[in-house]
């Protein structure tokens, strides 16, 4: 069971409106649970500690404000590439296969314009108070949008809480959704619920090519890797490259692989509008690495307006690995329902004020 699982969402939204600590040069300026120090090669990384359990999370403002470590134990659940540690935006002028986690703009289906300033680029940051930093990216002209992100570190859980946040930069009205990309190492079993009244046959989907084209197939969503057990959709993340979604009204994925659990909770919303294949949830696997991708709803945004999107992510231990995609089913048991309720998306109330 989680030991007082829901403190965190409080905190989540209490640093929307409370003060910008500024980052300063000692480390005695810092607040508590917050360290500066160089990470595989990126100095100037955000080392974020739990007191009271051995949860880490490490974000990096260099490129893109990215999450590259989440671990209990020392475990860390994230991929990391190692052949891209070190690099940034500014020294290659290319893109980056980082790994971990970064909030996106999509739809993906709609093959928006490079905007790798939002991903890749260096972010600003500050301390948000104890165990918690913002951070943001510069306004992409491309988008038109900017992103900006608030992670939090419940001191005794170690559960984070994450705001995700899209702001409309520019003099014309943008419309989006928000993409969340967490890149976990390899060969897991992913698993989440699914909706009984999905608007797809097969209650999931699976993205397919046709002329030249992705969609998304609900009718026949075939993956060897994949069974519906008891209303989960439970996969085996290993094979070929595959992409699966679904319009889960759960408000969570997890993920097992080893003997840690990653639980990642976001809000769904009934009736919105998802705008990448109707999916509000998708997972993405290779033979290196599992993909967990909670979705927003595309939403429309007057100049200077913005939304956001809360997150919150839990690591548990296991007693014993998770072999069979049955064992992975039974883990269900273990998972709270989700702390966010299926209301309207979330305004921003700060957005005048910016």
């Amino acid at each position: 069971m989680l030991t007082r699982p829901w403190r965190t969402v409080p905190a989540l939204f209490a640093l929307l409106s409370g003060p910008l600590i500024a980052f300063g040069e000692a480390a005695d300026e810092l607040p508590i649970g917050v360290e500066v120090r160089a990470y595989t090669g990126w100095n100037e990384s955000v080392f974020l500690n739990a007191a009271d359990t051995p949860v880490q999370a490490v974000v990096v403002p260099a490129v893109g404000g990215r999450v590259v470590h989440f671990s209990l134990d020392g475990e860390n659940i994230l991929f990391e590439n190692f052949m891209a540690q070190g690099r940034t935006l500014a020294q290659t002028q290319e893109e980056l296969w980082l790994g971990g986690y970064q909030c996106d703009v999509g739809p993906e289906l709609r093959a928006l314009p490079p905007h790798l300033e939002l991903t890749e680029g260096r972010h600003r940051w500050v301390a948000g108070g104890n165990f918690s930093i913002k951070e943001s990216s510069q306004a992409d002209s491309n988008l038109g949008a900017a992103v900006e992100k608030e992670f939090v570190l419940a001191p005794d859980t170690g559960e984070l809480g994450l705001v995700q946040r899209m702001r409309n930069a520019s003099q014309r009205e943008i419309s989006y959704c928000l993409w969340d990309r967490t890149l976990c190492k390899g060969g897991g079993f992913a698993f989440f619920p699914l909706n009984g009244k999905s608007r797809f046959k097969a209650g999931w989907s699976r993205q397919r090519q046709r002329d030249g084209a992705s969609y998304y197939d609900g009718e026949r969503p075939d993956a060897f890797e994949a069974q519906v057990l008891d209303g989960v959709l439970v996969v085996q993340t290993t094979g070929p490259v595959t992409k699966l979604g679904a319009d889960s009204d759960a408000g969570w994925i997890a993920y097992a692989r080893g003997k840690l659990l990653f639980i990642k909770y976001f809000p769904y919303w009934p009736h919105a509008h998802y705008s990448d294949g109707g999916n509000c949830v998708e997972l993405y696997f290779d033979q290196r690495a599992t993909e967990l991708d909670p979705i927003s709803p595309e939403i429309t945004l007057a100049p200077g307006h913005s939304f956001i999107f809360p997150e919150k992510w839990v690591l548990l231990p296991l007693d014993k690995e998770v072999t069979t995609p049955e064992q992975a089913r039974q883990l269900v048991r273990r998972i709270p329902p989700s702390p966010f309720t299926k209301a309207e998306p979330f305004e921003d109330t700060t957005a005048k004020r910016r």
